[in-house]
């Protein structure tokens, strides 16, 4: 067995420092205390945190090589098609594709009217992100009543807490695993929430909380189990000329045309 023998210090080759970029030379020379006195007084420029505390989105531009990632607060929400392998092998892949295109339909248009916004799109499901939980919690919910009686359902999970903002598209933190997590454990049609219930519209039932299993997280204690009721929907009268009412083409016409009935009948 060999012996090693320790170098004294003077024999020990120096550590070779990594090269500057420009970054870090912008970053030294910002901290770096003037040393010329010139003018009478030292400067010291204050030290620019790598993530900056949390914020609102309003506060004052940095430079370009200040390494960056906003602290928010956000809603996220996950909302996924339960059984869609089932779904393909039984109706086909056709029928699949028209499913998926109903469902990304719908989303579009009830994030685009509660203020929601898609995040990215997984699929056969989709990652929904806002800055208050009530229209978050509002759109899942008008989701899951939408396609009550379509042949597939959906389930989903929301979860609320401070990100980082990464690369301005993309978000980091707890909060996002967490709200992928439930919906996962949710039930066909269950909407699994947590951190928002103060904000749960009257229309959106809650039947209790629950502890879930969370893969990779643990134990989550206080999940909100919501549903929505059938009779959720807003008290209106239908429009009698949108296209779900079923009318034929004769009928739609003769609807458009005498709405009221007053023209004589054509023989």
């Amino acid at each position: 067995m060999s012996s090693r023998t320790s170098r004294s210090p003077s024999q020990k080759r120096p550590k070779v420092a990594a090269p500057l970029d420009n970054a870090h030379r912008a970053v030294r020379r910002l901290l770096a205390v003037d040393s010329d006195t010139a003018s009478g007084f030292d400067r010291v420029t204050e030290q620019i945190p790598a993530i900056a505390p949390q914020g609102t989105g309003t506060e004052r531009p940095v430079p370009e090589w200040v390494e960056l990632n906003q602290s928010l607060y956000r809603v996220f929400a996950f909302v996924d098609v339960c059984g869609f392998t089932k779904y393909t092998d039984q109706y086909g892949a056709h029928a699949a594709t028209e499913m998926l295109t109903r469902f990304r339909s719908a989303i579009r248009d009830v994030t685009a009217r509660r203020g929601a916004r898609v995040a990215k799109w997984l699929g056969d499901g989709v990652m929904l992100v806002g800055t208050e939980p009530g229209p978050v919690i509002a759109t899942v919910a008008e989701l899951l009543l939408r396609f009550r009686d379509d042949a597939f359902e959906i389930h989903a999970g929301i979860a609320a807490g401070t990100v980082l903002l990464f690369e301005g598209d993309d978000y980091i933190g707890r909060p996002v695993n967490l709200a992928a997590r439930l919906c996962e454990a949710a039930a066909p049609g269950e909407l699994l929430a947590l951190g928002v219930e103060a904000e749960v519209p009257d229309w959106v039932t809650s039947s209790g909380t629950v502890t879930v299993r969370a893969v990779g997280i643990g134990d989550v204690a206080g999940v909100s189990q919501l549903r929505v009721d059938d009779n959720a929907w807003a008290p209106m009268s239908p429009s009698p000329l949108h296209p779900s009412m079923g009318w034929s083409d004769q009928e739609f016409v003769s609807l458009a045309v005498d709405p009221d009935g007053l023209l004589p009948a054509t023989p």
